[in-house]
Parts: C-alpha cells; structure tokens; sequence
C-alpha cells in the first residue's frame, strides 16, 4: 500500500508532526512518501493520503485548500485523513473542533477520519508582526503537541486501511473464485 502524507506548514511544527506520521506508517509496512502541500502534482497511485494542516487565525492554510480544492475527487476516492495543529493550549482536550475550512474540505475530499492536535510557537522566531499578532490573540509559546497522541492516530489510520485492504482482498478473491477465475480443481493428470 502506497500512502502519502501533504502538509502545509508555516514555521515547520506541522511538518514535522507530518514526518512523524509518515515515519510510523512506514514502520507498520505501509510504503510512506511525505510532501509539502505546495509539491503535490498528482494522488493518482496513493490508496493513502493523510492530509495536515497548521491552523492560524481559525483556518487552514492556503496550500491545503488549494491541495483539497484540485486533487478533490481524487482524494475521495482514497483512504483519506485529515490533521490539524494549532491549538496553543496545554493540554489540548480531545474535543477542540476543526476550523470551518477544514469541516468544508472534509466533505469535498471524502476524510475518513480527522483530528486536531496541539501546535508549536517559538515567538522569537516569527516576524515582529506575526509577534503583535500572537500577543493580541493571547497566543503562548510553546511546544503542546502530544507526541503520544499523533502516534495513536498513525497507528489506528494504518490498522484501518491495510484492514480494509485485506477485506478487499479477500473480497476480490472470493468473487474470483464464485466467477469460475479461482483456483482449478481439475487434478492434474499423468
């Protein structure tokens, strides 16, 4: 099974939250490729996607929107999974919902599942404006995401789609063998 993992990510938290997934699903033997958002050129050969965002402002950025609104068919035809950080809170309970944005893409591409999880802010590296901002906003910094948690959601995604793999596997070979394409029962002769 081929799985990609897009992320958009403003300051590299979100990337870096991608990278793990990525690294988790390959541990479970799933063949993982990871990307910025803004890289993809195509979904076609992925039956995975899992999809992260940074959130600021209470939206997604804009490489995933224009990832989700050109790839949407595409993407509801895969295993898809969408992730959010954002949140600078600790800790971030388990019912903080998903932007709007996010909530729209969700129906557009087909997600199957989705979470959102804390984010990570270092003040002193963003820019004196996105400073004023984070302060206006009460915004903290920080690093709140829950490592164990993003490691309980990849290992549920892979469980899900090389179980739902297997099913339809299985389901294929059923339908062979029912359609006379099975194995031949004819004994070999001498």
């Amino acid at each position: 099974m081929r799985a990609l993992i897009a992320v958009a990510s403003k300051h590299g938290s979100t990337s870096e939250m991608g990278r793990r997934i990525a690294a988790n699903l390959r541990h479970s033997g799933i063949e993982a490729t990871f990307c910025l958002a803004e890289q993809v050129k195509s979904i076609q050969g992925y039956e995975l996607v899992v999809l992260g965002s940074a959130v600021y402002a209470n939206k997604m950025l804009p490489a995933m929107t224009a990832l989700v609104y050109r790839w949407g068919d595409q993407l509801a035809a895969c295993r898809t999974y969408l992730f959010c950080s954002g949140p600078l809170d600790a800790p971030v309970p388990g019912n903080v919902p998903l932007p709007p944005d996010a909530r729209a893409l969700m129906r557009l591409s087909g997600v199957k599942d989705s979470r959102m999880f804390g984010g990570a802010m270092a003040l002193d590296r963003l820019r004196p404006s996105e400073r004023a901002l984070m302060r206006i906003w009460g915004s903290k910094s920080g690093d709140y995401r829950d490592w164990a948690e993003v490691d309980a959601w990849s290992a549920q995604i892979a469980s899900q789609a090389l179980g739902q793999a297997r099913d339809e596997a299985a389901g294929d070979g059923a339908r062979d063998e029912a359609a006379g394409d099975g194995p031949d029962e004819t004994p070999p002769t001498a």
